[in-house]
């Protein structure tokens, strides 16, 4: 199913053994714009720690009720690597809290979630993978970066010829958990509600320094497009469009 991920950051992460806290933001890498991790809001219970949850520990995504269920209870989470609030995630922090849970390593691999195209297999926390692998792997974690999905909101959004508008919201899928769509605001119409949707596949490059996104085509090309006065139909429209 398809989800906004500004509904998704709405929702209580339900622990096995009681509620966790709420999604505060979402990691996705700059290659395939997967989502690899979420990161919860746990201050009620975990103050001064960055919580980092991949999607390989996603049990149910419950629209009814609002909640994302995972696996573990509270204290595998607050027995896992320490991550504080200020530090960046860096490819050891990533490599220890693979270490620790058993996640996948998606950047192995040709597929969205290396050896799977989804992110639910698991290898065993205790399996080593031979030098020679490994240093493929590093070789292979090197050729992306998590972005954050809250300061990618507001990015100024182009064609080929002027500015089309900003990133008003991110559509992303619960089977693959990868960002499918970019939800933006159409420049010229700042004073009322009007939104383009552009599948991320028409993404051509990204200034991520300066805050801009860049897609494939001319201005005239790039608003001959559906245009939504609301958020509402979006996730409608483009579901039933994808229907085979």
């Amino acid at each position: 199913m398809l989800f906004f991920t500004s509904e998704l950051k709405t929702y209580n992460i339900h622990a096995a053994d009681g509620v966790m806290g709420k999604v505060k933001d979402l990691y996705f890498d700059d290659e395939k714009w997967a989502i690899r991790y979420a990161i919860v809001d746990t201050r009620k219970w975990l103050p001064g720690r960055r919580v980092l949850l991949s999607p390989s520990s996603f049990i149910t995504l419950n629209e009814n009720d609002k909640h994302l269920e995972v696996e573990y209870d509270k204290e595998k989470v607050r027995n896992s690597p320490s991550i504080s609030e200020e530090s960046a995630v860096s490819k050891d922090v990533e490599d220890s809290l693979i270490g620790y849970y058993g996640w996948s390593r998606y950047w192995t691999g040709n597929m969205l979630w290396g050896s799977n195209d989804r992110p639910l297999a698991q290898f065993p926390p205790t399996e080593e993978p031979q030098p020679e692998v490994f240093d493929q792997q590093l070789e292979a974690q090197s050729q992306y970066n998590l972005r954050s999905e809250d300061e990618t909101i507001e990015f100024k959004v182009h064609a080929d010829d002027g500015k089309i508008g900003t990133v008003a919201d991110m559509v992303f899928d619960s089977e693959y958990w990868k960002l499918r769509y970019l939800v933006v605001q159409d420049s010229e119409t700042y004073t009322k509600e009007q939104y383009f949707v552009y599948h991320t596949d028409q993404i051509e490059s990204v200034d991520w320094f300066e805050r801009d996104i860049y897609i494939k085509g001319t201005l005239a090309e790039t608003k001959n497009v559906t245009k939504y006065n609301s958020k509402d139909m979006i996730l409608t429209s483009i579901s039933r469009s994808n229907r085979p």
